[in-house]
């Protein structure tokens, strides 16, 4: 009788492996030799922080399973588009909903603003572009109560979102992906709740009426991903997504560990399609005889149009193996690359620097019988692919962890972002680098740097390179782990491509220290939104209040470091157009601010 493990523990010399489907089957000792060399186990306690602005912030980390898509986008006026699924609680219990963001390209952001119902979530999104070509719109998609929907703005920057949502209408087929091709053609990949089939829809009408081009059987995970050329008039979209190769295991994890990549071509915006093409072809776990190592796709994947039109793919994948009638897998982890051109699959990532791994392979040293990976997820995984313009080198960023040694009190990866790059068209990587660098090794709930669920614009704009993360702050996601329930930023962060290609100095990032404590409200005067922003140089208390021009208390706020006041009292009022006072208080420290509100 063959067995299915996954592992979650690893030694100097030993492996422990947990049988993660049948009690019955008992975990096997593998041999592994002496090539883990972990390094001694110390906590860091400086004032690092996590990288880039912070746009918003959710209680609810978990962004996708699966591929992770796209959730960030920059338009040709260096216009930022960014969305999230957004909790302000624990959940259920309180809303789940949407939330958007955009930056203007004076650099001032709009703020968050609601742009989808509540209990909605798992949000994509793109740009429509306008008949005139300049004004650009942001495109969300999210599923809500068992479908799936597409808004967009109603201007570029607006946030307003119409009341009459686009979706297919069909009950069941929900987190979705989307992308837009070149003549506003849109493009959803939808899977069904039991996680067998994926489905594919157009629109040319903007969301109004759909056709259901393609479904495909033996998903297993939500991996489905749509991407629409960028270059002058190509008429490219390619839908990628995973197939099973072990789906007569459904029911056992293996069924989602093994998997092949598929990608189907349409060069004409979507409306027909070439053939389905398996671009792996991995060996199948029933093909498998004792001593068989191979490795499997597993979970996500990312594409990109180079400048020459021609694509590329990315996924991450694990090293599966048979020892006593037993199938192994899930330890080991890469970053793959795949392109058209030469029809090769190549390995992206470098080996840790951290400890020796013969085969380059990331590893998931776990203690006892728990894993330090969170569920769905691999030690190195969902990569991003972005293509420079200018010269058509390729970069790929993902979530992961070298340093087998930095997880959470509560024993999950404290994740980090990492790059490189290729200049051969993907044949040969750079080494990595670490972007964020933010180790925390045995942080408590609260004190996590641990930068997931990032997705990035797949173009390099102005030297650049654009991503969106949350920042966890307690490692693992909260309702299939059991962590704790905590606010985390959602950041948006450009970086020069220098820090991947080598010619610019990677940065530590610190918050701003005060020597007094300091305000910021911005923009002010304001229409539906301001940002007040605070820094203290101690854990003084803090009181925070607002107050109309007769001096009537009519708002006051908790302990939050960044605020969102949407011109509401207590009782979630809209208040009139006039003038305001906030009044900050630090300990001993006092300071009043006018407000002027604009309806």
């Amino acid at each position: 009788m063959r067995k299915f493990i996954f592992f979650s523990y690893l030694s100097i010399t030993i492996c422990f492996a947990q049988v993660i489907a049948n009690p019955e089957f008992k975990a096997h000792r593998i041999p592994i030799g002496d090539e883990i060399a972990p390094r001694a186990f110390f906590r860091y306690s400086d004032d690092r922080q996590s990288p880039g602005v912070q746009v918003g912030e959710t209680t609810y980390e978990l962004q996708r399973h699966g591929s992770h898509g796209q959730r960030i986008a920059v338009d040709d006026s260096n216009q930022i588009h960014v969305n999230w699924t957004h909790c302000a609680g624990t959940y259920p219990g309180n809303p789940r909903f949407v939330q958007w963001n955009f930056r203007y390209p004076d650099g001032s952001w709009h703020g968050e603003t609601d742009a989808s119902p509540s209990f909605s979530g798992f949000c994509q999104l793109d740009i429509i572009i306008a008949d005139s070509g300049l004004a650009k719109r942001t495109m969300n998609v999210w599923h809500y109560y068992g479908y799936s929907w597409v808004s967009i703005d109603e201007g570029s920057g607006l946030g307003s979102w119409p009341g009459d949502t686009g979706s297919p209408h069909v009950s069941d087929h929900i987190w979705p992906t989307a992308c837009v091709a070149s003549n506003n053609n849109i493009i959803m990949g939808t899977q069904d709740t039991g996680g067998d089939y994926f489905h594919f829809y157009l629109t040319t009408d903007e969301g109004k009426t759909w056709d259901n081009f393609a479904n495909f059987d033996s998903s297993r995970i939500e991996s489905q991903f749509p991407r629409a050329s960028r270059n002058p008039r190509s008429q490219k979209v390619v839908i990628v997504w995973h197939q099973s190769i072990a789906y007569e295991f459904v029911g056992w994890l293996i069924s989602q560990m093994a998997q092949d990549v598929w990608y189907m071509l349409s060069t004409d915006n979507g409306v027909t399609w070439g053939p389905q093409i398996n671009v792996t072809n991995f060996t199948p776990p029933v093909q498998m005889v004792n001593g068989d190592t191979t490795f499997w796709a597993y979970c996500d994947v990312n594409a990109v149009f180079d400048t020459d039109d021609n694509l590329h793919i990315a996924f991450a994948g694990n090293l599966g193996y048979m020892l006593n009638d037993t199938y192994y897998f899930g330890d080991h982890a890469k970053i793959f690359h795949w392109d058209e051109v030469s029809d090769t699959i190549t390995v992206i990532n470098s080996p840790s620097i951290y400890y020796y791994e013969p085969g380059g392979w990331w590893l998931d040293v776990s203690a006892g019988f728990r894993q330090h990976t969170e569920s769905w997820r691999l030690p190195i995984d969902q990569p991003q692919l972005v293509v420079d313009p200018l010269d058509n080198t390729l970069f790929c960023l993902w979530h992961g962890q070298d340093d087998t040694t930095d997880y959470s009190a509560g024993g999950y990866f404290s994740g980090e972002l990492y790059g490189s790059y290729s200049s051969d068209g993907g044949l040969t990587w750079s080494d990595y680098v670490n972007l964020t660098n933010t180790r925390s090794p045995g942080a408590d709930s609260g004190d996590c740097f641990d930068e997931d669920y990032m997705t990035a614009w797949p173009y390099v704009a102005n030297d650049s390179i654009y991503i969106t993360y949350v920042e966890d702050k307690d490692a693992g996601f909260v309702i299939s782990e059991g962590t704790a329930w905590t606010v985390n930023p959602v950041r948006v962060w450009i970086f020069h491509k220098g820090l991947i290609l080598g010619t610019e100095e990677q940065k530590t990032y610190r918050p701003e220290e005060h020597t007094t404590p300091s305000l910021e409200v911005y923009p002010n005067p304001f229409h539906n939104m301001t940002n007040i922003k605070y820094g203290i140089t101690d854990h003084s208390d803090i009181n925070i209040k607002i107050y109309d021009i007769t001096g009537k208390l009519v708002k006051d706020f908790e302990r939050i470091m960044h605020i969102i006041w949407d011109g509401t009292d207590n009782t979630d009022k809209k208040l009139p157009s006039g003038i305001y006072f906030l009044e900050f208080k630090a300990g001993d420290y006092t300071e009043t601010k006018k407000l002027i509100l604009l309806r």
